[in-house]
């Protein structure tokens, strides 16, 4: 329950300083939407309410239960229509914020309520605290990112120099410290995964949670339950990389095939450490290892397409605008004519002064 007072906590906190939060983490062009969009804002205040409308159903459900009860009748239905605020991020299309930290604030209040709902211990908390090191992860790498830059045109290194044929791109090239972002998401993804439990719990895991929600023995839908439970910090991590993958200017889904690329790199060395002899417990670790770790790439992918759904209509100005300025057709790059323009405006000028 305290998970859930803190997150109706921060979604009032932010409804209260939209307007200040919005225009304090403006970055230089960014498309921000107005703070006043009366709509928008009337969804975040439902949203909000079908938290703490939650929290009333878990603390009612479990004292029943504790008592014995049963379930009453209306906590199930309620509970069940708890899926419903999954559609939000779609009925916030219809007057949309293009702000990134407004969507960002819309993903973490869309799945709070279904959180609150099969929570059991520190899972609330859990959420809270991933979503704020998600947040402050891109804000952080986006920093670091301009800051680079500037410190580079200050010191009279300047930009590196781009190669002609990809001066008309709209985006940057991959850098070496795109790796560390990959490297750091590989991180949270494993997180994610492994701190509300993993998949080996889908056939041991405590029946507390779903019979809030579902009284009767039902392992298909018990199973979907807590398969969903944990899908939403996957969700949460996918939108935050695509968000991230915009702000940096970067070509669409480039971060995410670098992180594929590290995982393909997992998956070899996984593939070389499999046994085919020893114990039976050796052997099925390995084995389980090398699969996981090949599932890992097709799960990345799928990930993809999780933050394109999420992240749609996110307008933000990337710093290879600002590159672009630099640029010029025809060759040019960085305000430099390119050797062979040079060469070939001087040759004339020799044959000419020859005859």
């Amino acid at each position: 329950m305290y998970g859930g007072a803190l997150m109706v906590a921060v979604g009032v906190f932010y409804l209260a300083f939209e307007r200040k939060l919005l225009a304090k983490s403006r970055m230089s062009g960014d498309s921000t939407a107005p703070a006043d969009n009366l709509f928008s804002r009337s969804l975040i205040g439902a949203q909000i309410g079908l938290i703490l409308l939650a929290m009333v159903v878990t603390r009612s459900s479990a004292m029943s239960l504790q008592a014995k009860t049963g379930l009453p009748r209306g906590n199930q239905i309620v509970g069940l229509r708890q899926v419903a605020p999954l559609i939000m991020p779609f009925l916030h299309r219809l007057q949309p914020n293009n702000h990134y930290l407004h969507r960002l604030m819309v993903i973490f209040l869309t799945f709070a309520p279904t959180f609150v709902l099969l929570t059991i211990s520190y899972e609330g908390l859990f959420y809270l605290a991933f979503s704020a090191t998600l947040i402050t992860w891109v804000l952080l790498e986006h920093s670091i990112y301009t800051y680079s830059i500037t410190s580079a045109k200050k010191s009279g290194t300047g930009v590196p120099e781009v190669p002609a044929s990809l001066s008309s791109s709209p985006f940057r090239s991959l850098t070496l410290t795109d790796a560390r972002i990959s490297l750091f998401f590989l991180t949270l993804l494993q997180s994610a995964f492994f701190s509300t439990g993993n998949m080996a719990s889908i056939s041991s895991f405590s029946l507390e949670s779903v019979n809030r929600i579902i009284p009767v023995f039902d392992p298909f839908s018990q199973g979907g339950l807590l398969i969903l439970k944990l899908m939403i910090p996957f969700a949460l991590i996918s939108a935050n990389l695509g968000i991230l993958n915009k702000r940096l200017g970067v070509a669409p889904s480039a971060l995410f095939m670098v992180v594929i690329a590290i995982s393909d790199f997992l998956t070899l060395h996984f593939f070389w450490v499999v046994k085919d002899e020893g114990s039976w417990l050796e052997i099925g670790s390995t084995i389980s290892h090398f699969c996981i770790a090949s599932l890992l790439c097709l799960f990345v992918a799928s990930l993809e397409g999780v933050s394109e759904l999420f992240i749609a209509g996110v307008e933000v100005e990337d710093n290879s605008s600002q590159l672009g300025k630099e640029r010029e057709l025809g060759g040019i790059v960085m305000g430099k004519e390119p050797q062979n323009a040079v060469n070939g405006a001087a040759k004339p000028t020799e044959k000419g002064k020859r005859n």
